[in-house]
């Protein structure tokens, strides 16, 4: 039981390394995607970016959140909080981006098959959190 646990919290952070790593070397693109699926980013955060548009900021923002807690859960650092942060962040991809609820067509299939495996790894995510 112990290695399949191992295993597992091993394995289910690797998603969110990889996309968050690629989030970084392409900030403009992911920030391009907030903007399009209108993610509310309040406007009183821009005097405190420096000058960096507040899309970009939040790019780097998802991008520190999916590396960052995915090392947590790997390494087995305040796993269960780097585990919650990710349920909390997958969510919220389903809620702004994935939303298939007003979609049709092409559109609906892919973001229904993205939001229902989001879902499962909020699964895998929240045995983390119930384990540690």
């Amino acid at each position: 039981m112990n290695a399949a646990y191992t295993l597992g919290r091993i394995l289910s952070p690797i998603v969110f390394l990889v996309e968050g790593i690629r989030k970084l070397i392409n900030v403009d693109g992911i920030a391009k995607m907030l903007a399009d699926n209108n993610v509310p980013i309040p406007d009183q955060i821009v005097p405190y970016l420096g000058g960096m548009p507040k899309y970009q900021a939040a790019g780097y923002l998802v991008a520190a959140v999916e590396i960052i807690c995915g090392l947590m859960i790997m390494a087995g650092l305040a796993a269960r909080w780097g585990a919650l942060v990710l349920v909390v962040f997958t969510a919220a991809t389903i809620i702004f981006v994935h939303h298939f609820w007003d979609m049709s067509g092409d559109a609906f299939s892919g973001n229904m098959t993205q939001a229902l495996k989001n879902l499962s790894i909020m699964g895998a995510l929240l045995l983390v959190v119930a384990v540690g």
